[in-house]
């Protein structure tokens, strides 16, 4: 072996430089710990300026920074899973396994749910913050329109309001100075254009009931197109029109995710989704779960603005028919028809000039709205309010709109009337007579008889098979009644339930109490004495502290016929005497 391979193999030998500066074994390195996917990807979703709320519902959300604006998506959500994936893919060039995914949003649901106590209310299209308006775009940009009653303007950078779809779709930018009434060019209205115009303001109006136009008229008056030009309008989606679901489920998402919803062709419309459609116009939620595999469930809550088109007025129940606007559809001549892609063309023309006019109209509503007060308010009160102050934003037209809506109101009731057979045979029944008095047995036996000769079968669903369920549904239809001048009352006693009909309210002990019917009357004879000297039957209303007989005269000789308020007598309710 020579001298340098000598050296080499020494060296070999020998410990390192450390070893032999202390005499000890050299340390070992502590091994560093690998970081996981998931931890790397929290790392970023932490750096990315992202942050997790809970909404009223319970919902877990995100708010996450995005070129100039923020977007707000909900952790469940496809999207929000695409965004994870992405933040990782762009920081790694690697893609992420789906189980580090589950991981990281099981993290951030509970951030979302636990962090921040306050929760925050997310709403579809339209919202309402600290008495401002807010009208989502619904763009790339996240922008949405600020109203106020000085006007209204958008916003690149809107408050945490609105929650989004993948079918919504972008809306233009309004115009300043636009005019609502150019989308009579595009819907072939016969009348009640006020009322109509009044309608498609209110639905800019977050958090109040809106009537349901009910669109109707022969072939050919562009009934579907009108529909689908108002979605578009309203709450721009993929999806122009839709389709009236009777499975519940499927309802509850559709008025879940749409804010503006016209059901498309509907020939009829069952009880079971009459009630469904009322509870979506005045406000209500359904409570479904959300898998079949657990016990978790979902809140659907909803208060939108529907419509409904078809040949014929499908509403007959008169609930659904008080919350409705009938309109009426002329047919468009051969002459003036027009290719739908024209139409279409010629709408988004339109479109932001139309947009801006809602807004401005709306803003001057709003000015209005605080002084108005009106003499009466119906069913659909908020609407009524809004609706006059709306037709003044439209250049002093509040009176024609509470005309035109009069005009509607009435041809509802006979719609309520003329579908119902009971309401039909009522109104028949009462033709020519002033008053009737019976049991709810004895009127159904009058009904029943007369009910042939106007075509109505006593054997069909519609009309009542018992007595007791033609009682109930004399309850349903009494204003429809009464809105004709046919006016009923009910009242329960010992020998059975009873119904009064008349021409007039009955009067109640109130407008007998302080007038006298004696020509010597005893100061406390207006305590005593109720109907002296007549013997037809009347209604009096029991008074909290029943009335007492304190004295008498020469000309109280019928009292004895009537009988006189004693203690014993329950309060609140109404008696036959």
């Amino acid at each position: 072996m020579n001298q340098a391979e000598l050296v080499k193999a020494l060296r070999e030998q020998m410990p390192p430089d450390d070893e032999i500066m202390t005499g000890a074994a050299p340390a070992e390195e502590p091994e560093k710990k690998k970081t996981t996917q998931a931890e790397h990807l929290l790392q970023l979703v932490d750096a990315s300026g992202a942050s997790f709320f809970r909404t009223t519902e319970n919902e877990l959300y995100s708010t996450i920074p995005a070129c100039g604006h923020t977007e707000i998506w909900q952790l469940e959500g496809r999207d929000f899973k695409t965004w994870l994936s992405g933040l990782y893919y762009r920081e790694t060039g690697r893609a992420i396994n789906n189980d580090a995914v589950v991981q990281v949003l099981t993290v951030l649901s509970a951030k979302a749910r636990f962090d921040d106590p306050n929760t925050i209310q997310l709403s579809t299209r339209v919202a309402e913050r600290d008495g401002a308006f807010w009208y989502d775009l619904t763009n790339e940009q996240w922008q949405a329109v600020k109203i106020t009653s000085d006007g209204w303007a958008v916003s690149d950078s809107p408050p945490i309001l609105f929650t989004r779809y993948r079918h919504q779709a972008a809306q233009p930018l309004p115009q300043p100075g636009g005019d609502v009434r150019k989308i009579a060019r595009h819907i072939n209205l016969k009348d009640q254009r006020t009322l109509f115009l009044c309608w498609l303001v209110s639905c800019f109006i977050p958090g109040i009931p809106h009537p349901m136009p009910i669109f109707y008229g022969e072939k050919g008056a562009a009934k579907s197109t009108a529909c689908g030009l108002l979605k578009t309008l309203i709450d721009p989606s993929a999806l122009e029109t839709l389709t009236l679901q009777s499975d519940p489920r499927t309802m509850a998402v559709n008025l879940q995710q749409h804010y503006f919803l016209p059901f498309d062709n509907v020939s009829h419309i069952n009880e079971e989704m009459s009630d469904t459609l009322c509870r979506a116009i005045t406000g209500g939620g359904i409570q479904q779960r959300k898998l079949f595999t657990n016990a978790d469930d979902h809140i659907f809550t909803f208060q939108r603005c529907l419509a409904i088109n078809g040949i014929n007025n499908v509403a007959t129940r008169p609930d659904l028919l008080d919350r409705s606007l009938l309109v009426e559809l002329e047919r468009i001549s051969d002459t003036e028809r027009r290719e739908l892609s024209e139409i279409q063309r010629a709408f988004q023309e339109d479109r932001p000039a139309i947009l801006g006019g809602i807004l401005d109209t709306l803003s001057a509503a709003m000015r209005i709205y605080p002084s108005v007060r009106l003499d009466r308010l119906y069913r659909m009160a908020d609407f009524t309010r809004w609706g006059y102050a709306i037709g003044e934003a439209l250049g002093g037209r509040g009176r024609r709109f509470l005309e035109e809506y009069d005009a509607n109101r009435e041809s509802q009731n006979t719609e309520a009337i003329n579908s119902d057979p009971v309401a039909t045979l009522i109104v028949e029944f009462m033709r020519g007579r002033s008053a009737w008095d019976g049991t709810v047995a004895e009127l159904y036996r009058e009904l029943s008889a007369i009910a042939a000769d106007h075509n109505i079968s006593v054997k069909s669903k519609a009309f009542p098979d018992a007595p007791a369920r033609l009682g109930k549904r004399i309850n349903g239809i009494k204003s429809n009644l009464e809105a004709v001048g046919v006016f009923t009352e009910r009242r329960h006693t010992m020998g059975g339930s009873y119904l009064s009909f008349g021409r007039e309210k009955l009067p109640s002990l109130l407008s007998y109490r302080h007038n006298s019917s004696n020509t010597k009357a005893l100061g406390h004879d207006s305590s005593m004495t109720v109907n002296d000297g007549k013997e037809s039957t009347v209604m009096v209303t029991v008074m909290p502290k029943p009335l007492q007989i304190l004295g008498s005269d020469s000309n109280d000789s019928n009292d004895g016929k009537i009988v006189p308020f004693t203690e014993g007598l329950p309060k609140g309710r109404t008696v036959r005497l």
